[in-house]
């Protein structure tokens, strides 16, 4: 059951973070009842949360001894989903990167310590840059100072934000340079909107992707899968967690991620035809579809230090020369604690 909660704009979302955080402390505290009780908030519907999809479908959860309460977020709502999180709403959430950054930035400037953390991540390579039809260009360089219109599903999308790294870091590019302009659009509206030229392309995974191919309104140009990002993408979704529940309740966090791995291990044995049913009772998704995006989909959750180091470089640093962020934050001080994973197999 989705819970409806009043929304706030980027601006007043920003200022509530710096007035409040000493409050909400102690609201996290009260509401994070129950050792093995998570509060889960996650995108939804898509592919991007895929892994709690698996992990719910094959009893993972009951196994670690986790009750899971959920909340929904439909794409493109990475706002609302840490607002909720960092108010004590919720007690893990599920989704794009950047926003968390952003606020922790916000914390740290105003004199309070970082409230949330990335404990994990998932979807490494899911990132597609899809053109209209009407568009093929030889080259990225063909399309530099074209007055492109592309949609993105926020202007916080870890899609848009594993592009301006790259766009920084290998074609050593600004955004103004560039010339595009981005346009927030839900993903289940990008294929339309292409289709009836609203927009010259799009960013976004699967199964948006897919359907637009399927329609043949859009051609996949560049994908993170394939390399075209920088070599070895990292994961653009994160699980993150208010700091205050991870001390209070850590054995509850590593239950609940060793529930994700068991997931992952699933994943990895299964194959497509075992997979495909799933993964569309998850997203709705028709297994015709799901079989042309399948070598594009990726859910499994993991993050290592270098993985990190590699979003940070391409996402934060990034964000860092923009302004978004400060230059008082540290990355594995503020932003990732990574230590809660289930610790590789001997």
């Amino acid at each position: 059951m989705t819970i409806p909660r009043p929304r706030l704009s980027r601006r007043a979302f920003a200022g509530a973070g710096i007035a409040g955080l000493v409050g909400i402390t102690g609201l996290g505290r009260r509401a994070a009842a129950g050792s093995n009780t998570v509060r889960l908030g996650y995108l939804y519907p898509n592919l991007t949360t895929l892994i709690h999809g698996i992990a719910k479908s094959i009893g993972a959860y009951p196994k670690h001894n986790v009750a899971v309460v959920e909340q929904r977020f439909t794409s493109g709502q990475t706002i609302e989903g840490v607002q909720d999180l960092w108010q004590g709403n919720l007690d893990l959430y599920f989704g794009g990167g950047p926003e968390i950054v952003s606020l922790n930035s916000r914390a740290i400037e105003s004199g309070a310590p970082a409230p949330l953390a990335v404990i994990s991540g998932a979807n490494a390579g899911h990132t597609s840059f899809v053109l209209s039809t009407k568009l093929q260009p030889k080259s990225f360089d063909d399309l530099v100072g074209k007055p492109l219109r592309i949609a993105v599903s926020s202007p916080s999308s870890d899609h848009l934000a594993l592009f301006r790294g790259w766009l920084r870091l290998d074609k050593k590019l600004t955004e103004q340079q560039l010339g595009w302009q981005f346009l927030p659009l839900e993903g289940a509206d990008m294929p339309t909107a292409l289709l009836t030229n609203q927009i010259d392309g799009f960013l976004h995974s699967e199964p948006t992707t897919t359907i637009a191919l399927s329609t043949n309104v859009g051609h996949l140009f560049m994908s993170a899968h394939a390399g075209d990002f920088g070599p070895a993408s990292p994961p653009m979704t994160f699980l993150m967690a208010r700091r205050a529940f991870l001390t209070e309740h850590p054995d509850a966090v590593r239950d609940f991620l060793a529930a994700i791995f068991d997931a992952n291990a699933y994943y990895t044995a299964a194959s497509k035809a075992q997979m495909i049913p799933v993964i569309s009772q998850w997203s709705g998704t028709k297994p015709e579809l799901l079989d042309m995006a399948y070598p594009r989909i990726n859910p499994q959750m993991s993050m290592t230090h270098a993985q990190a180091e590699k979003w940070w470089n391409y996402v934060g640093l990034a964000m860092v020369a923009s302004g978004q962020v400060s230059q008082q934050v540290q990355p594995f001080k503020d932003v990732f604690e990574l230590q809660y994973q289930p610790l590789p197999p001997a």
